[in-house]
């Protein structure tokens, strides 16, 4: 089995093949891929090695790599990822919900009212919100275009992991070593532990968790790399 390898299905719709979570079994000395997924169709496994110019000497990169071989994540072209860019509410958000493999709502009404119909990822909030993955979100609007900021981010794997039931141990996981968590929003305070304690986050520093700061698409894609892992959705 290479390293690099993704399940795909072949969407009728789009015309391309979307990312399906599996993971590799061995039965009888015979490799198979065990896909968890809510669809029938088409599937292929196939090796699909990725690599980007700019993530060579990057701490995220088995994480990008990985992350871009199984087909959650792509480049920005020219054979570039861009890992330190920010992630957008509506990138962020679209990225998770195809990472699930759960279906896209078509027919609902915008949940905020600068959710605009048509846009790229319209379907895709629409999904989050009906999953409960944006109770970070205040108000009435959603704010597309706003980076995501880390603890926002946190919010949303949380919630990832209560939707799909992990077990968690009850053990107390301390923050004593970060410094800056007094500036973390109390209503995220318990989902920063959670993705601490699981290892789906961790600080931007020995001492910093920059809760305020920018979602960066390294982090991303490294998030959604071990989110998937701890789910065992794929290896």
């Amino acid at each position: 089995m290479s390293e690099q390898w993704g399940v795909f299905r072949y969407n009728e719709t789009t015309e391309k093949f979307d990312f399906v979570p599996a993971r590799a079994v061995k039965a009888d000395d015979v490799w198979n891929a065990s896909i968890h997924s809510y669809f029938n169709g088409v599937f292929i496994a196939a090796q699909n090695p990725v690599s980007f110019t700019d993530v060579k000497n990057h701490w995220g990169k088995p994480y990008i790599q990985l992350a871009a071989a199984k087909g959650l994540v792509e480049g920005v072209g020219g054979g570039l990822y861009d890992p330190n860019r920010s992630v957008t509410r509506a990138e962020f958000t679209a990225m998770l919900v195809r990472a699930l493999g759960r279906d896209i709502s078509t027919d609902n009404p915008a949940p905020y009212d600068d959710l605009k119909q048509g846009a790229w990822y319209f379907n895709e909030v629409v999904k989050a919100k009906e999953l409960g993955l944006l109770d970070f979100v205040s108000g009435t609007q959603f704010k597309p275009d706003q980076p995501l900021t880390r603890e926002e981010m946190a919010s949303m794997l949380a919630a990832v992991i209560s939707l799909e039931q992990l077990p968690i141990t009850k053990e107390h996981m301390t923050l004593n070593e970060y410094k800056d968590l007094a500036s973390v929003n109390a209503a995220f305070l318990e989902d920063v532990r959670l993705m601490v304690k699981l290892d789906i986050m961790t600080g931007t520093s020995e001492d910093t968790f920059s809760p305020k700061g920018e979602t960066t698409r390294a982090q991303a894609a490294t998030v959604f790399v071990r989110m998937l892992q701890i789910l065992g959705m794929i290896d």
